[in-house]
C-alpha cells in the first residue's frame, strides 16, 4: 500500500489556504457594511433633523 501523507498533506494545505482566503473576504465584506450601515444612519439622522425641523417650522407658522 502506498503512503499517501503527502497527498492528505498537500490537500490539507490548499484547504487551509481556501480558509484564510474565505476570512480575508468575509473581513472586507463586513467592513463595507458597516460603512454603508454608517452611511445610512448618518442619512436618516439628516432626515429625522429635517423633520424636526419642518414640525417646528410648521408649528411656529400655524400658530402665527
Amino acid at each position: 500500500m502506498r503512503d499517501i501523507r503527502d497527498d492528505l498533506q498537500e490537500r490539507a494545505s490548499l484547504i487551509e489556504q481556501q480558509i484564510a482566503a474565505a476570512g480575508v473576504d468575509f473581513d472586507k465584506a463586513v467592513e463595507a457594511l458597516q460603512g454603508k450601515l454608517t452611511a445610512e444612519l448618518a442619512a436618516l439622522g439628516v432626515a429625522m433633523l429635517a423633520e424636526h425641523y419642518k414640525s417646528f417650522l410648521m408649528d411656529s407658522l400655524g400658530d402665527g
